[in-house]
């Protein structure tokens, strides 16, 4: 870099500037005034971080920390190496101490998103420009600032969905570990060739003709609802899986009768899951939130031996169906019927449990009031020709974003992009017998009952390690229970034993406790109003636990 096109800091009137690239990045008269102005101005909601592109010479910094809310903080980046050097050279002491502010050279959103993450956790993100910097790279500070205001809107998603189906969810992952030697997970199958994802959405239909055309040389991983639409066709998936944690998705499995079907069934799904099909059982692990309890689970179930795949917390299960057969295929996967939206009239496609539902209650009088009902609620957006949700849109990024890189080829024909190349038929078609031509398709043949955990000695040895697991989530929840209560002697041996950190300790490692709690985060200060409402908490779990083990045995 020659002295001309360096960044050069000079005395203006009214203080210092910097020019850069033929321009000013402060005003050439009172270069502070604007920038204190723009801090003094910014939002004062709690919990909001503000993002600062290229702080340079950091003038308004001290008035945007005195003047946001409480739980904010401030994440100052910068993507030129030439004013990062400046920005650093010229931070103020009592900046770098301040723990609510962080400095970071990011080139790529991602690593903004990184940073953020170590500050903490915010409801919303805004930008506060205080300096001409932020002209320079634009658009990549635009993308930080929509990567991060995606972050904490996923983020809140999952705590929502945290709240109300967290009690659930830590219910059947016990029940699950329970019932370990009646489930006798197997190791996943290996998908030789091409695979085809398929979700329920009305697209499905269409797809039929070709899924029945190439079975021999394609692999059919399906979501459970769209079961009933293959199993009409004909079409027999080589694994069907299933996410829901409430037993509303049982009857998905009811087309089946008394045939056999490979399951592959999260942890945290509802016990019928594992228990409504025959067949083959797969063991998935969803790491719901970022939590000690499932790694510490996960760890156990490694120690046993038991197969499993350990998976990000995807949400939908077409998009976990996704990942899974991106995992165990070596060839192309095709995306059908995961539209994420859905006509007017018709939320899936025929012989799903929705329109089977429908049918059974129509009448002279009554039409598919449920399937109208659904296009026509408020919060319907329009998607091309087609309705869609916020909630829908959330999973077709998710989509989007856990799939990049994949090869994912969209055999959809509508519905919101998730991430892949949309392909015709034809263009399929020879996709799946190019690689078909190379390769022949390995399939668990269904009903094969080759599996180290199917004999006596499995079982008995599943058994054991489900008691352990059992046992030890029961002790740790004793011993918390002991020490928040307020007297006995039993109590006071338990709080000289343990210090408030440890009891800290304790309890944190224990987080589905307070997985529904709206303000889990606050289990860091111990506040006694929190430790109130944990209290019942502690004595459910007790009997629970306790219950499970004398089943046990």
């Amino acid at each position: 870099m020659t002295d001309e096109e360096a960044p050069r800091v000079f005395e203006a009137p009214g203080g210092l500037c910097v020019s850069y690239r033929g321009r000013l990045l402060y005003s050439g008269r009172e270069p502070a005034r604007l920038p204190r102005r723009v801090a003094s101005a910014c939002d004062p909601g709690p919990a909001r971080l503000h993002l600062v592109p290229s702080p340079l010479l950091w003038y308004g910094m001290s008035e945007l920390l005195t003047s946001m809310g409480p739980g904010s903080a401030v994440l100052c980046v910068e993507a030129d190496p030439a004013l990062e050097r400046i920005a650093r050279e010229r931070m103020p002491a009592e900046l770098a101490a301040d723990r609510r502010l962080s400095f970071v050279a990011a080139r790529t959103p991602g690593e903004a998103v990184a940073a953020a993450r170590v500050l903490g956790n915010f409801r919303s993100c805004s930008v506060a420009a205080l300096s001409g910097g932020e002209s320079l790279n634009a658009p990549l500070y635009r993308a930080m600032a929509a990567a991060l205001s995606a972050e904490f809107e996923a983020a809140w998603r999952n705590r929502a969905a945290l709240m109300l189906l967290g009690e659930r969810w830590a219910r059947n992952i016990f029940d699950n570990v329970a019932a370990l030697p009646e489930i006798a997970p197997r190791p996943f199958p290996r998908f030789a060739g091409a695979a085809a994802v398929c979700g329920a959405g009305p697209s499905l239909e269409a797809a039929l003709p070709f899924l029945a055309e190439e079975r021999a040389r394609l692999s059919v991983v399906a979501c459970d609802t769209a079961l009933g639409t293959l199993l009409a066709a004909g079409i027999e998936p080589d694994l069907v899986v299933c996410l829901e944690a409430q037993a509303h998705n049982v009857s998905d499995f009811t087309p089946l009768g008394c045939r056999p079907a490979p399951i592959a069934a999260d942890l945290s799904s509802h016990p019928l899951s594992f228990r409504a099909p025959k067949g083959p059982r797969h063991l998935t692990l969803s790491r719901i939130t970022e939590s000690p309890f499932l790694s510490r689970i996960a760890r156990r179930l490694e120690a046993a031996g038991l197969p499993f795949l350990d998976t990000p917390p995807l949400g939908s299960v077409g998009v976990h169906a996704a990942h899974l057969a991106s995992l165990l295929s070596t060839g192309p996967i095709l995306a059908v019927g995961l539209d994420f939206c859905f006509e007017a009239g018709k939320t899936h496609a025929r012989g799903c449990p929705a329109l089977l539902a429908e049918e059974r209650r129509m009448g002279r009088l009554r039409r598919w009031q449920g399937q109208l009902e659904a296009s026509f609620r408020p919060r319907n957006l329009r998607v091309g020709g087609y309705l869609s949700d916020p909630v829908l849109l959330s999973y077709a990024g998710i989509l989007a974003s856990s799939c990049e890189g994949l090869g994912l080829l969209d055999l959809r024909g509508r519905g919101p992009s998730i991430g892949a190349r949309p392909v015709s038929f034809d263009d399929a078609r020879r996709a799946v017998r190019a690689v078909s031509a190379s390769v022949e398709a390995e399939r668990l043949p269904l009903g094969d009952a080759a599996s180290p955990q199917s004999d006596a000695t499995g079982r008995e040895r599943l058994a054991k390690a489900a008691a352990s697991i059992v046992e030890d989530e029961l002790s740790r929840i004793m011993r918390i229970r002991d020490m928040t209560r307020g007297e006995g002697s039993r109590a006071a041996s338990a709080r000289a034993e343990f210090s408030r950190a440890e009891f800290s300790r304790l309890l944190g490692e224990s987080d589905y406790l307070f997985w529904s709690f709206p303000d889990a985060d606050r289990v860091v200060s111990l506040p006694q109003d929190f430790l109130n409402r944990l209290a019942p908490r502690l004595e459910y779990w007790t009997w629970r636990l306790d219950g499970l083990r004398e089943r046990l045995g």
